[in-house]
């Protein structure tokens, strides 16, 4: 079923196994997304779509995505000892530094995020999180919305300094969040380490000491979206700054 669509081509898809999107033109590939080749045909909200061994389909029987030629993407993470020094987190906060402000440093949300993400550095890292999930889960504008994109942005964060040990306790924090299904697959894929293509590249630079990449890459993830970029970019800054 298509949950969500915009003209010109791009929509989010309930599938049998998971949420995915069709990459808008443009749009950087994530772990939920597919792109091909050719502008995406629209799509009605809430029209059915079938999975088969040719590919996606509509109602109708007409091929909207072969197999054979879909292009996904899953990023790599650099070695958490590498993203954790002091100088990585560094180079990466001051990278993401010129970019948009996210509506949720400002008011009204401001007055839910702040006291919540507080917590980060200051309590027990698992209880820290906890606390920020359950304040900015489902939180704000946007369609994913901006508290879900910033609490991505802290789960990728704990995930990349972390390492594979931590992903159960992460996995279990985008579980308990209230939100909807769009919001939900981003939450679980970066609680596994996945992001869109301009954060794994992000922070591939900052741990390689590439200051010039790292510009390159905060300031695409900046143009992400209305204000997803900017959410994404609140809540890694938070994690690198406060850990």
């Amino acid at each position: 079923m298509v949950l969500w669509s915009r003209p010109g081509g791009g929509a989010w898809l309930r599938l049998p196994d998971r949420v995915a999107g069709l990459a808008p033109p443009g749009a950087p590939l994530g772990p939920a997304w597919v792109r091909r080749a050719e502008p995406w045909p629209d799509l009605a909200e809430g029209a059915a779509v079938v999975v088969d061994d040719e590919g996606l389909r509509t109602a109708d029987g007409t091929l909207v995505l072969d197999r054979r030629r879909a292009l996904a993407w899953l990023g790599p993470l650099p070695d958490e000892g590498a993203v954790s020094t002091a100088k990585t987190r560094v180079l990466l906060t001051d990278g993401l530094a010129a970019g948009r402000p996210s509506p949720l440093a400002g008011p009204p949300w401001s007055e839910t995020v702040e006291p919540a993400v507080a917590a980060i550095g200051r309590t027990g890292p698992l209880e820290a999180l906890k606390t920020v999930a359950r304040a900015l889960g489902g939180l704000g504008p946007g369609l994913t919305p901006a508290g879900d994109d910033a609490l991505s942005g802290i789960l990728f964060g704990v995930r990349a300094m972390g390492g594979a040990t931590v992903e159960a306790a992460l996995r279990s924090v985008a579980r308990s969040v209230r939100t909807g299904d769009i919001g939900a697959t981003v939450l679980a894929d970066a609680a596994a380490g996945f992001h869109i293509e301009p954060v794994h590249d992000l922070v591939a630079a900052a741990a390689a000491g590439d200051a010039a990449t790292v510009a390159a890459a905060a300031s695409r993830l900046d143009r992400y979206g209305s204000s997803s970029g900017a959410d994404i970019a609140y809540g890694l800054r938070l994690v690198f700054t406060r850990r």
